[in-house]
């Protein structure tokens, strides 16, 4: 070998001694996320078949801040994700650091399934009834970001400082809290129909939801809540903001009402159908909310909308319960069936919001609309007496997957009934009028909670409601 090629090994053995370690790269582009195509070019250089290019392939983006912690420690981030308001806890929300800019959401009736958030988790956990977190393994670093989510609720924010091997606390609720308006994140969109017996629509104020997100219709995708005139005993009780179309041209047209990825139904005092007097649904109404709840829709209902299931043109839907309806009152209060997981959080839940409840619920009235229900096709939440209409107990709040009697990963939409009243009119100051959502003064009843509960998880991803909810898996 001659000197000079011994001589240009050295040189070339000295360049590779010198040079620093290099780990995976970081690359970030300008929002702040670390480049999910690949790692630096510093990591995929060199090489000549000796492993390089596995060690750059090891991690990417912020998988590269992850750092093992010696005698069982770990990077964990901590802290409680709220509904709009920072108030209400938040429960089985979906925590994760994404390794990419996540995807736009799919407004309108979609079939979503659980555990498919987009963005490359790097690590997630779920919120626990009081809404508390612990994400495990987070990267360390400089403005992390973080993204919560249920359903279509979502929001990016970014932590800060994340320091190695100790527990990070995000004590602000403003930080962790779910978007009040379209400007800080993603949210559902909402049809409410109005209705002379129940105010449902004065929950979404009180929930958080910012008044400059309520509209009508023709408003379009620039508000998130549309409020459609329902029926009632009283004209002025079943009101709207001005420009408000009649209900019947919501649930009339298939296509208009998967526009919604919720529709919220506020009982008309009746059941309000062909046949009675002034009806306001009809064989199409049913048939287009069947078609809409097939699509992924979700409904939800209280005291005479039991109609949407009683009169469904689906038999698999009409055979959920017996519903002799009428509305006959009974006797309360309701008691929670915290005997299945999801029953267990909410019962947990509420005495979290309602210190001392202990699974007893009282709405302003109960009824006995639901006489039982079949245990296969829907979920019993809770019950009551059945007073006046029997003895025993009976069905007063439940929830069913739809397309019934499939497999629940084959099920896309949802409806939750409530057989009560909630926010009776004339009990209080709230009304959906014409200055709506500015016309619900009253602070949240404690039997108004159960509305808050049950709006946002029916807006979470369908699945077994007798199993436990899991994060999203982590694909590395």
């Amino acid at each position: 070998m001659t000197n000079a090629r011994i001589l240009g090994l050295l040189l070339v053995g000295a360049i590779v001694i010198g040079a620093p370690a290099v780990g995976c790269g970081s690359s970030q582009d300008p929002s702040g996320f670390d480049n999910p195509h690949g790692t630096s070019a510093e990591a995929g250089t060199g090489g000549f078949g000796t492993g390089n290019e596995e060690a750059a392939a090891a991690c990417q983006g912020l998988r590269c801040q992850q750092e093992a912690c010696g005698g069982g420690g770990d990077t964990t981030v901590t802290g409680t994700v709220f509904a709009p308001n920072g108030k209400h806890p938040i429960y089985n929300a979906i925590v994760y650091v994404p390794n990419a800019e996540p995807a736009p959401l799919v407004k309108g009736a979609t079939c979503d399934k659980c555990g498919a958030v987009t963005g490359d988790p790097v690590t997630s956990t779920i919120t626990e009834p009081n809404g508390n977190f612990i994400l495990k393994n987070v990267p360390i670093g400089k403005n992390i970001p973080l993204v919560v989510q249920v359903g279509k609720w979502r929001r990016k924010v970014t932590i800060p400082e994340v320091k190695s091997c100790t527990e990070n606390k995000l004590l602000d609720p403003e930080l962790t809290r779910l978007p009040k308006n379209q400007s800080e994140g993603d949210m559902p969109r909402i049809a409410l129909t109005s209705g002379g017996c129940d105010t449902l629509g004065c929950m979404l104020p009180k929930v958080g939801i910012d008044a400059s997100e309520f509209g009508v219709a023709s408003d379009g995708p620039t508000k998130s809540v549309h409020t459609y005139l329902g029926a009632g005993l009283e004209a002025d009780l079943a009101g709207g903001p001005n420009g408000a179309p009649p209900a019947s041209t919501l649930w009339n047209d298939v296509n208009q009402l998967k526009n919604y990825d919720m529709v919220i139904l506020s009982c008309e005092c009746r059941e309000a159908r062909d046949g009675e007097d002034s009806p306001t649904k009809n064989a199409t109404s049913f048939a287009a909310m069947n078609e809409y709840l097939n699509a992924g829709g979700r409904i939800f209902t209280t005291d005479f909308m039991y109609t949407w299931y009683k009169y469904s043109p689906d038999p698999q839907m009409q055979s959920i319960a017996s519903i002799p309806g009428g509305a006959p009152p009974v006797e309360g209060p309701m008691t929670l069936d915290a005997t299945f997981p999801k029953g267990k959080a909410l019962y947990d839940w509420f005495n979290v919001v309602v210190p001392g409840s202990n699974g007893q619920i009282s709405p302003d009235i109960v009824f006995g609309n639901y006489e039982s229900t079949v245990a296969s096709k829907t979920q019993v939440w809770a019950s009551s007496p059945k007073g006046f209409s029997g003895t025993g107990t009976g069905p007063r709040v439940m929830t069913t997957n739809v397309p019934v009697g499939v497999d629940a990963d084959k099920q896309c939409g949802k409806g939750v009934h409530i057989d009560a009243h909630v926010n009776q009119p004339g009990l209080g100051g709230d009304r959906v009028d014409t200055s709506f959502p500015n016309s619900c003064p009253d602070p949240i009843k404690p039997a108004e909670n159960l509305l808050a509960f049950f709006f946002f998880d029916l807006a979470s991803c369908i699945q077994n409601e007798q199993a436990a909810p899991t994060p999203p898996p982590i694909v590395k």
